[in-house]
């Protein structure tokens, strides 16, 4: 059963602001990297994948 988590991003990156949000759905405890960098691809495009590192998110479980 996947979970929906709120990503929060921490500064601006990969051509997107601080504070911008997404929401990633995910089978595990946290979202994987690939499945913000996907979430980020399809939201703002190509170039936003560069933003997946965790690290750079504030990740809260809904």
């Amino acid at each position: 059963m996947k979970q929906v988590f709120t990503c929060i991003l921490k500064e601006s990156r990969a051509g997107m602001p601080k504070g911008t949000m997404i929401q990633v759905a995910s089978s595990f405890s946290s979202p994987a990297e690939y499945e913000i960098a996907d979430e980020c691809e399809r939201r703002f495009g190509r170039k936003a994948r560069d933003a997946q590192y965790k690290g750079y998110w504030i990740i809260n479980k809904n």
